[in-house]
């Protein structure tokens, strides 16, 4: 009994849809259906299989390849869906810290505060996780609430070293505290980002 040259499986003659090149290597019709996918000649030799064997699987090739194009363009749609997402929560969020810092400016500390701290994931580590590190410092050191600010920054610079602005206002909370040797060390890690 043969086996397909393509999967390896035996073939039974009497009941297999099978194909033979020039050379007489046998194969099962569906596997030389997803061979032609890829080559239209035998795996073995690489004898050229006639056009009109080719022509058989005609449509099935089309019908792949238009199943593949749904496949890629599905894909596609999809990427295209979270790009979008992914923008919309960019902007969603840039809003939030515009009217925060809005906040701040109107010295409505409290207020801006409680926002962030509904934003603030502990354990995110991103650019818009730092940025509501940030904001909980300078708005606590701006209420004069020295050692929450010193607490946020810290955390800011520990994770991103090069924050200056995390680093100036540290270096003003210890510097509100009486921690000059750490308000210094503070101002010197903002020169070297420089």
């Amino acid at each position: 009994m043969p086996s397909c040259i393509v999967c390896h499986l035996s073939i039974d003659e009497s009941t297999d849809s099978i194909f033979k090149c020039e050379s007489g290597h046998t194969v099962h019709k569906f596997c030389l259906a997803e061979w032609l996918m890829h080559s239209h000649s035998c795996p073995l030799c690489s004898e050229p299989y006639p056009k009109s064997l080719i022509d058989q699987f005609k449509d099935y090739k089309e019908k792949k390849e238009q199943e593949e194009k749904a496949a890629l363009e599905k894909e596609l749609e999809k990427e295209s869906i979270k790009k979008m997402e992914e923008v919309a929560e960019k902007i969603v969020f840039l809003k939030l810290i515009e009217s925060i810092e809005n906040l701040i400016e109107e010295e409505k500390y409290n207020e801006a505060i409680d926002k962030l701290l509904d934003e603030y994931n502990e354990n995110a580590i991103n650019d818009g996780n730092l940025n509501v590190l940030f904001l909980l410092g300078k708005a606590n050191f701006l209420k004069g609430r020295f050692d929450l600010a010193i607490n946020f920054l810290f955390k800011l610079v520990k994770i991103r070293f090069d924050y200056p602005d995390g680093f100036l206002y540290l270096g003003k909370a210890y510097e509100r505290i009486g921690l000059k040797d750490k308000a210094q060390w503070a101002y010197d890690r903002i020169s070297e980002r420089k």
